[in-house]
């Protein structure tokens, strides 16, 4: 089977995991968690790093250190992974569903309206007309982990004075965060088996905010300030293990070898799929995404790749679903998601990992250029 996405392990994790266990640290305390936020921090330039158990723990630690509380609003997409959505119901917040546009990130223009036309300013806050809630933060993803328009989301969220996470769960390629950070913005990173760089399971939670940072390391360490029981708040337990983070650690160290592996694998693709008015290619030329996607004309296309794929033995499914359109989610606000509702039929996402084969992608490429 060629899988959409594996893990890109090699003697250099069994090295770091086999000294981990040697050392008898495997659970959250140990050296190696924070050797693991410091090389993060200077490798994707941030000034602090908080890592944790998934990147769903840390979209939900984002956004308890942003102060969302109960029957809080938060602007998101409907275009995402569950976890998205999830960690807003997590506070007792619930999330508001709005369209992405053509690059498939929530739309900056359409929140910008919606908001001018269903909400008003009270008392320094932004309240939604028809429900009288506070909308407390707007929370953009960055879907495949593309670079997006990062200081015109802040702009956005300090003209209706929100809060402002961003989901960017599968964007590994450093690149794409060199630029100045606004101390109130917090960045969520997953390292899931199918990321780009893994630690098996685990996130962490970036940001520029000391004060922030703090307050995130106490809510993931069981409310304690220190290795003590000296409780602090109300927390988690959802601090990562030494294990993964020597897994971390690994993977970091080999990053820039694993974009170019990526970076090659995306221009063979690029150059490899023809032309032709069945799919646009979603490609980065600057910036290596999580995935290669593309765009198809309509969703019968998709049916018949998916025919092709699977009697190759090659793994196709479609991606995300807009939430709004399933059960758990269907009764939360939303707003103009007529892009949303059309589009997820028609994405269809190419095996991507750093260790697929040349022959693998001729392969691929043969079955798509019909």
């Amino acid at each position: 089977m060629i899988n959409t996405y594996i893990p890109y392990i090699s003697k250099s994790e069994r090295k770091l995991l086999n000294s981990c266990l040697n050392s008898t640290f495997i659970s959250t305390a140990g050296p190696r968690i924070e050797q693991f936020e410091n090389l993060f921090s200077k490798i994707f330039k941030f000034k602090y790093a908080v890592a944790v158990n998934s990147g769903t723990s840390a979209l939900h630690l984002a956004l308890l250190t942003s102060g969302i509380k109960k029957d809080d609003i938060v602007i998101t997409p409907s275009y995402t992974f569950a976890a998205t959505a999830n960690a807003i119901t997590y506070t007792g917040a619930t999330p508001w569903f709005i369209d992405c546009d053509k690059k498939l990130i929530l739309d900056i223009s359409k929140v910008d309206k919606i908001l001018k036309e269903k909400t008003i300013k009270k008392s320094n806050h932004l309240i939604d007309k028809s429900s009288g809630k506070i909308i407390r933060a707007i929370l953009p993803v960055q879907t495949f982990g593309k670079s997006i328009e990062f200081l015109e989301y802040v702009k956005l969220a300090k003209k209706y004075n929100l809060k402002i996470i961003f989901d960017s769960a599968a964007s590994h390629d450093p690149k794409i965060f060199n630029f100045k950070k606004s101390l109130n913005s917090i960045f969520c990173f997953s390292f899931n088996g199918n990321k780009t760089i893994t630690t098996g399971a685990g996130g962490i939670l970036a940001t520029n905010s000391k004060k922030l940072a703090s307050i995130a390391r106490i809510y993931s360490t069981v409310g304690k300030k220190k290795s003590n029981y000296d409780y602090q708040k109300i927390g988690y337990n959802y601090k990562m293990t030494n294990i993964q983070a020597s897994m971390g650690i690994s993977q970091l160290k080999k990053l820039k070898n694993i974009i170019n592996k990526k970076k090659l694998i995306f221009k063979y693709y690029n150059s490899n799929i023809k032309e032709n008015s069945k799919y646009l290619k979603i490609y980065d030329k600057k910036f290596v995404n999580w995935v290669f996607v593309l765009e198809l004309k309509n969703s019968k296309i998709f049916e018949y790749l998916k025919k092709k794929f699977d009697l190759n033995k090659i793994q196709a499914n479609f991606f995300w679903k807009p939430l709004h359109l399933q059960t758990p989610y269907k009764n939360f606000k939303k707003s103009n998601l007529s892009y949303s509702n059309k589009i997820w039929k028609k994405i269809f996402v190419l095996p991507s990992h750093p260790g697929i084969t040349k022959r693998d992608q001729k392969k691929i490429c043969k079955i798509l250029n019909f």
